[in-house]
């Protein structure tokens, strides 16, 4: 046989029992086919490419490593489903969140953890992160909060950005009135349970304004800019409506303004028709509240008042007949 034909097939032999291809490797780890290429672009998966056959792969032993992990994660978790916890951050809990950003963004769009500490003063919820407690590590994090409408007016016009939010716009959470947020920030940490992770955030958060909701904040509209095809995903799983799409700037490739509708009785989103539901039960009990109890009513029986006799009004007959 020709050496260089042997060459090739042993190669391929060792190909074939050593590395996945990308379709085996994202099934294999079961993650998005985007986080996959995240990671490896990230360096978190090597690769190889076979130049006659124009095909990438991927070490099987590395691809087997990540998902035994993400399935050890997932297992420990079941079992003790406290061990994330969603909480407002501690200065050490806001330096490991600007460390996620700084995966995704430029430093220009970096927000300090001190000028975060200084936004929570405004909104004492402002920013939330999912904690890892097993491990002390910040996983995710988001940042949402009222804004000051002339603000907001240009981030959803997209005449600034997050970056350029004072602390001073932030304003906190008030019961009572109809409230438009922002979502400045919403990052995961990347890896192979960043999908997880993910799921884990957007869950805390959706239950986060059902929290808010029964203590009679009520949230009317939520806005986003997003700058990433991972938050355009995530904008566009909840049913998020476009705004505006026209502008864009250095280090991002795009930015879209959208909005989601937490009054439209309308909507499909699961989400949605909870939270609908939720306010709809809480105006209820609410009414029901200010509806005096019909059990504290008491009737009494008055006599009939008395009729004027030949002229005379009741209370001269009264003073008549005492006389007598």
């Amino acid at each position: 046989m020709n050496p260089v034909l042997t060459q090739a097939y042993r190669l391929l032999g060792e190909i074939v029992q050593n590395y996945y291809t990308a379709r085996e490797a994202i099934k294999k780890l079961g993650i998005p086919r985007s986080t996959f290429y995240d990671l490896v672009k990230a360096n978190e998966i090597p690769s190889i490419t076979v130049p006659s056959r124009r095909q990438v792969f991927y070490p099987k032993q590395r691809i087997d490593e990540l998902a035994e992990e993400r399935a050890r994660l997932v297992g420990e978790v079941e079992q003790t489903p406290e061990r994330f916890v969603f909480v407002v951050p501690q200065r050490d809990d806001l330096e490991q969140l600007v460390d996620i950003e700084r995966m995704y963004f430029h430093e220009s769009l970096i927000v300090s953890p001190e000028e975060q500490q200084e936004q929570l003063s405004y909104n004492p919820e402002a920013i939330h992160v999912l904690k890892d407690t097993k491990t002390n590590t910040v996983v995710a994090g988001v940042s949402l909060s009222p804004i000051k409408p002339d603000v907001l007016e240009k981030l959803i016009r997209l005449e600034i950005d997050e970056a350029q939010v004072k602390p001073a716009d932030y304003l906190p959470y008030t019961a009572d009135a109809p409230l438009d947020c922002y979502v400045i920030d919403y990052v995961v940490r990347p890896g192979p349970n960043a999908t997880y992770y993910g799921s884990k955030l957007l869950q805390a958060t959706l239950d986060y304004f059902i929290e808010l909701l029964n203590r009679r904040v009520v949230i009317r509209s939520i806005y986003a800019s997003v700058i990433s095809t991972f938050g355009e995903r995530l904008v566009k799983d909840l049913h998020f409506t476009l705004i505006q799409s026209d502008w864009a700037r250095e280090h991002e490739a795009f930015r879209h303004s959208y909005v989601l509708d937490l009054e439209n009785v309308e909507s499909k989103t699961r989400f949605i028709q909870r939270y609908v539901r939720q306010r709809r039960n809480l105006e209820r009990k609410k009414k029901a509240a200010q509806k005096p109890d019909s059990s504290m009513i008491v009737e009494l029986d008055f006599p009939p008042p008395l009729a004027a006799v030949d002229g005379v009004p009741p209370l001269k007959q009264r003073t008549d007949l005492a006389s007598r």
